[in-house]
């Protein structure tokens, strides 16, 4: 996947694996702005991105990961900002959202397909808008072919976190792109007033909307009549 979006732009240039840059390592904290910061990723175990966006009144946190020392990091900002945490998990895959039971949180949101998994928290069927003084969120539903009942997480109308959202299915040796969802996606994202879009598992984390619409609109003119699915080829 990653030999596809580099084609697209000199941002997407930079996307690296995971694996070949976080082997094994101990997960370290990284800033986006003054009241956003993330928990790098690793690959073992998988464990996906931790966003920890700071509000007036709590910190919100986008997936959880699955790494062990996480719960701990988790627990001393909270400390440290006197802030609780609310939680909102992407997706249902355990890299994303293992640690659920080890951290201490007010409220937890996610999407259908992930209750079956937590049994915790609430259900996210319709927008969820959050408006503080100085952030303003949206939770929404986001269609996708790699995880059905996927949550994206808008922040201030400048970045979007899209777990892994914009990832084929996995069938067989396979990775697949259902057509229809993807057009979908594209859509949604062409709305979308954030200029900066989020994706799990790669770096730079913070990539530009425009570049990724890039990659997936040349992913969806691969698509063939009367053919649902779309063959984005050997893995990931």
């Amino acid at each position: 996947m990653a030999a596809d979006m580099r084609e697209n732009s000199a941002e997407i240039t930079k996307i690296q694996d995971v694996d070949n840059s976080n082997n094994k390592q101990f997960p370290t904290w990284k800033c986006v702005t003054d009241y956003f910061s993330y928990i790098t990723p690793a690959i073992k175990p998988l464990s996906a991105n931790v966003s920890v966006i700071e509000g007036e009144k709590y910190l919100w946190v986008y997936d959880v990961g699955s790494n062990e020392n996480i719960p701990e990091m988790l627990a001393e900002i909270s400390k440290q900002k006197g802030k609780k945490i609310k939680i909102i998990l992407s997706h249902f895959h355990p890299d994303h959202i293992a640690n659920v039971q080890h951290i201490k949180w007010e409220s937890l949101y996610q999407g259908k397909n992930t209750y079956k998994y937590t049994h915790i928290g609430e259900i996210v069927e319709s927008d969820i808008n959050v408006d503080e003084t100085d952030i303003k969120l949206r939770i929404f539903q986001m269609p996708s072919s790699h995880a059905k009942g996927s949550l994206a997480l808008l922040v201030n109308n400048k970045y979007c976190l899209l777990g892994d959202a914009l990832y084929p299915a996995h069938k067989g040796d396979k990775t697949v792109y259902n057509a229809g969802i993807l057009k979908q996606q594209i859509d949604i994202l062409k709305k979308m007033a954030a200029p900066y879009v989020l994706l799990s598992h790669r770096e730079p984390f913070v990539q530009k909307k425009q570049a990724v619409i890039s990659w997936l609109e040349k992913i969806y003119a691969m698509r063939e009549k009367n053919e649902p699915w779309i063959d984005a080829g050997m893995g990931e």
